[in-house]
């Protein structure tokens, strides 16, 4: 009988215990992995709470373990802390960019509205915290979300967002001798600069050199910033003015290229408006690549056939060689890209 009075005193001191702080907790016993789980669960989602202060923090705090590890990429312990960041951040390999990304565009647009940055959304096919996203957004993590100067600048000047379009294709090859290899067969990505509202303001398709994407992010973010002390009637036309001037200047670009290689072939003209669409026949000759699915369709005319074999001539893979070795310098990696 005493013993029976001492345990029911025990379970209701306990139970008062738990009143006072708030809530009501299971006297029955909890796994150790699951406690441990629940732990560092906690412990993501108090440094993502935080954003880019709260990798900061978590960086700080285990400065000098992966300073020691960093070239033990098979350490355990190595393992675990560079999964937490990239839990942390949201990306795959966080520890080369220390970029945090948002995964819910509503969050994304308020972190927006309070910064008064951009968003640079980026979907693609798989998650880019995983490690086999699509092929592109792979390079993205290597060749430019780790290059210093382009994580700087998305640090000071972008909200970064990322949306999963849809999962990632994937070929599983079995040697049959235990070995097997996975790898993703297809897949692309591309970049939205959007306004604080989530309206589209440009797109950047595939993979860019790291100081070509670093041009076109540093412009999206001077044209948003003008963007937004325009009026709302203002705006449209604000955003066919700029498309248009980024035509002309990537035409006048492609033509000086040419030029200096002595080359003359007569490029296909830009759409001169973008509230007046192309006819199919002009848009034919822009979107080369869908024309030869298209054309017996829509039965084109000769002038068409004239404009796809000079831009077939222009896009040859000798001459992509030689464009290519004039841009030389935007394409030079990082270390930590090297890394």
């Amino acid at each position: 009988m005493v013993n029976t009075m001492s345990k029911i005193r025990s379970r209701i001191t306990i139970a008062i215990l738990c009143l006072l702080n708030g809530g009501i907790i299971s006297l029955a016993p909890q796994s150790p992995v699951a406690a441990k789980e629940i732990t560092a669960s906690t412990e993501i989602d108090r440094f993502r709470s935080q954003g880019y202060a709260g990798i900061d923090q978590f960086l700080k705090m285990n400065a000098a373990e992966l300073a020691q590890l960093r070239t033990q990429s098979d350490h355990p312990r190595w393992q675990q802390l560079n999964q937490t960041l990239d839990q942390i951040c949201k990306q795959r390999d966080c520890d080369a960019s220390h970029l945090y990304w948002y995964t819910d565009l509503a969050q994304a647009k308020q972190a927006a509205v309070d910064s008064g940055k951009p968003i640079l959304s980026l979907r693609l096919l798989g998650n880019l915290d995983q490690d086999l996203s699509c092929a592109n957004s792979r390079f993205f993590r290597i060749t430019l979300y780790s290059h210093p100067e382009i994580a700087q600048l998305l640090r000071d000047k972008y909200i970064l967002h990322w949306q999963s379009v849809r999962p990632v294709p994937k070929i599983t090859i079995d040697f049959g001798d235990g070995r097997k290899v996975q790898q993703t067969i297809t897949g692309n990505s591309i970049h939205y600069i959007l306004d604080k509202t989530g309206q589209p303001i440009d797109a950047l398709p595939g993979l860019y050199a790291p100081q070509a994407f670093k041009r076109h992010l540093n412009q999206g973010a001077e044209f948003v910033a003008k963007y937004h002390q325009l009026a709302d009637k203002d705006r449209r036309a604000a955003i066919d003015t700029y498309h248009q001037t980024q035509l002309i200047r990537l035409q006048a670009n492609w033509k000086q290229d040419l030029d200096k290689l002595g080359i003359n072939i007569p490029l296909p003209k830009s759409i001169r408006s973008l509230s007046n669409p192309p006819t199919a026949d002009e848009a034919g000759g822009i979107a080369i690549s869908k024309s030869a699915i298209e054309s017996p369709i829509l039965q084109l005319s000769c002038a068409f056939s004239q404009r796809s074999n000079i831009l077939k001539q222009a896009t040859e893979d000798q001459l992509w060689v030689k464009l290519g070795e004039l841009h030389q310098e935007d394409a030079i990696l990082a270390a930590n890209s090297r890394e």
